[in-house]
Parts: C-alpha cells; sequence; structure tokens
C-alpha cells in the first residue's frame, strides 16, 4: 500500500516537471525508495504557473536523486539531490503574449495556487493530528513536510541578443545550496523551522562578444559546461561577488497566532561586496523596462494585432491599432464594473456550488481509493 502512495506521488510531482518519466525509473529497496535520473530535459510549460515575464528556452539537471525512507511518516528525511541545474531564459516572443498563451498561464497560476492552498490545510491537519481523512494526503502532507534538499552547481541565465556579434547576459549561480530541517527541540507545537545555507552565491553582469560560442553552449545535451563555464561571470563582470548566505526560516502552521509571527526570517550573509560599473547599471534599466513593458503586455497583450505590425502598417492599421487601445482601455473599466453587477454575483455563486460538488466528488473518490 506505501509502495503504491508514494509511487503515486512522485509520479504526480515528477512526471509534471521531468520530460520521459515512469514509474519504472523507481527503485524499491528493503529500506527506501531510490530515484536516480541523469542528464535530464525538464519540461518547460510546467514552469507556466510562476507566470514569468521571461521565456523559459532550456532546462537541464546533471543528476537528481531521491531517496524515500519506509519509515518516512515516524520523521525521517526525504533526500533529494541535484547536480548540475541549469536554466537559459530570454525575453518572451510576440507570439507568447497573446491571448491564448497569456490564459494558459493565468490558469497554470490559479491551479497552482489552489494546489498550495490545500497543501497548506493538509500540513494544518496533520500538525493538529486530525483523523477522518485518507492516507494518501496525509502521506503527502508528511512527505513535503520531511523534505531535505541538497543543489550542487545552480545556474540561471538570461541573455539578450542586442547586435549580431554582441550578447547581453545576466546571471545568477551558487556552488551549493542546502535545506533541511531544524531540531524540533525546543519548537512550540505547530512549529517548523527549516535552515537554508548557500555558498558560493554570486551575480554577473556582463557583454559578450563571442555570440556564436554562447549559442552553441546553448544547444548541448550537458548543463555541466554551463555551470562550470568561465568566460561568462568573470570577476570583472560581478554586481555581486561571491558570499555565503544563511537563512533560518521558523513556519507557525498551527493556525493560532496567539501574538506569533507566522513567519519569521533571519539572514547572515558573510564577505558582501557589491560593485556596479556604467555599462552594467544602463544594462540593468534596460532590463528593468523590459519587465516594465512585459506586465502590460501580460494585462493589454491579448488585444493586441500581432499579425499587423507598425513596422509594416498594412491597410487599415489604423483601425486595428485604435480597436487595441479601445479595448485595453475598457477591459479595466469593465472589470470595475463587472464586480458591482447582480450577474457577476449570481455566477460566482453558481461557480461556487460546482465547485463546492466537484471537490466532494474528488474527496470520494480518494476515499474508495483508500478501501
Amino acid at each position: 500500500m506505501l509502495e503504491r502512495v508514494v509511487h503515486q506521488v512522485l509520479l504526480g510531482y515528477l512526471g509534471r516537471y521531468v520530460k520521459d518519466f515512469s514509474k519504472d525509473q523507481v527503485k524499491v529497496t528493503l529500506w527506501n525508495i531510490e530515484v536516480e535520473l541523469k542528464d535530464i530535459d525538464l519540461i518547460l510549460e510546467a514552469f507556466d504557473y510562476l507566470q514569468l515575464p521571461f521565456a523559459l528556452k532550456q532546462g537541464r539537471v546533471g543528476r537528481l536523486s531521491i531517496k524515500v525512507p519506509w519509515n518516512l511518516i515516524g520523521g525521517e528525511p526525504i533526500l533529494i539531490a541535484l547536480e548540475n541545474v541549469f536554466f537559459s531564459v530570454s525575453q518572451r516572443d510576440d507570439h507568447e503574449w497573446r491571448m491564448d498563451a497569456v490564459e494558459t498561464r493565468e490558469l497554470a497560476g490559479k491551479k497552482a495556487k489552489l494546489a498550495a492552498a490545500e497543501l497548506a490545510k493538509l500540513s494544518r491537519r496533520v500538525c493538529d493530528n486530525k483523523g477522518g481523512w485518507s492516507f494518501i494526503p496525509f502521506v503527502t502532507a508528511k512527505v513535503l513536510e520531511n523534505i531535505q534538499v541538497s543543489i550542487r552547481n545552480f545556474h540561471v541565465l538570461y541573455s539578450d541578443m542586442q547586435s549580431d556579434s554582441e550578447q547581453f547576459m545576466f546571471g545568477l549561480r551558487f556552488s551549493s545550496l542546502t535545506m533541511l530541517k531544524q531540531n524540533p527541540i525546543g519548537l512550540r507545537m505547530g512549529q517548523v523551522s527549516k535552515i537554508v545555507e548557500i555558498e558560493g552565491l554570486e551575480i554577473y553582469c556582463s557583454i559578450s562578444k563571442e555570440a556564436a560560442n554562447v549559442l552553441s553552449l546553448n544547444q548541448v545535451e550537458d548543463s555541466k559546461p554551463w555551470c562550470n563555464s568561465h568566460f561568462v561571470g568573470d570577476k570583472s563582470d560581478h554586481i555581486l561577488e561571491p558570499v555565503n548566505v544563511s537563512l533560518s526560516l521558523l513556519v507557525n502552521r498551527s493556525g493560532k497566532l496567539n501574538d506569533l509571527p507566522q513567519y519569521s526570517i533571519s539572514a547572515k550573509i558573510t564577505c558582501l561586496v557589491v560593485s556596479l560599473n556604467e555599462i552594467q547599471l544602463q544594462q540593468i534599466l534596460i532590463l528593468s523596462d523590459y519587465l516594465s513593458t512585459s506586465q502590460l503586455r501580460e494585462k493589454y497583450g491579448r488585444y493586441r494585432p500581432w499579425y499587423c505590425p507598425l513596422s509594416r502598417k498594412e491597410d487599415g492599421w489604423q483601425k486595428l491599432w485604435w480597436h487595441y487601445a479601445q479595448e485595453s482601455i475598457l477591459s479595466d473599466v469593465r472589470e470595475k464594473l463587472k464586480k458591482t453587477s447582480w450577474r457577476y454575483l449570481g455566477q460566482r455563486l453558481s461557480n461556487r456550488r460546482k465547485y463546492v460538488n466537484l471537490y466532494k466528488t474528488k474527496l470520494e473518490f480518494l476515499q474508495q481509493d483508500q478501501k
């Protein structure tokens, strides 16, 4: 029973992000359940729920290892280790701001918020030791609570081709990250403490004249060259010199604050060195302008006539672009008026009844599966 449940949890989370992942890659031993994958390609669409202003061009993990002990319900940690993690991001193309693409990201974001709310509720019920609910959510909440993460060689690279020979690059990387659960001694009921330690955290900003080499490395199958690359992020290009960061996070999940904060974070940073030159400042301002424009495109890009760019000015372009400006302004007006209408209130009540009935059906299926 436990093996099948853990399979279901692992397949549900890993299968969402990892390409070609199947239950055959889960190894069951006498003491634990093990998963070890190498040279992983990530499913980029799985990160739509983040609603980032950037487009993920590539996501790779050199090695992923997961060990789930059989006595996980007793409090043993679930060990997750990642090595050579690399993400390549860039500006979104015009077609990614159209209505269908924006609505897809919005729907993914709503689903993620709903899942986070359900997991938070399950976590509180585990803390309060309340009964009367199925075994699968209990195991899921315990798995999330006892996760211990270790990451080595992490690199996120944002690139923007500004000319045929120059490419702007903004990157963040660190050599290792460890997240583990603190000893519960001294903590109150319902409190969970996590410690996050990061070594070699650095931020760089540079302009590379080796655009061809950058593009060729972006096509390689192994993420290790990118994570350990030295021709980007040289010392002269650093905005933040490599530092070590230690974070302590205390979460109160009991639902009863009693004058206690729900979240308490303390940070310790060693040898903080920040530098910025004129070229880096210009590139950061350009990046800031793009982020501001992306917020407007996320909101109004669905009305824009992308098939009729201003550079061509085809027949009737004035009417199309005037209609775009009109719809953008009226969308804000309609949104405000809609929330005060009786029709909107009735629609909200109807949707709530449908959601409650569907959620009851979901719980019934979970109970049947438990039996």
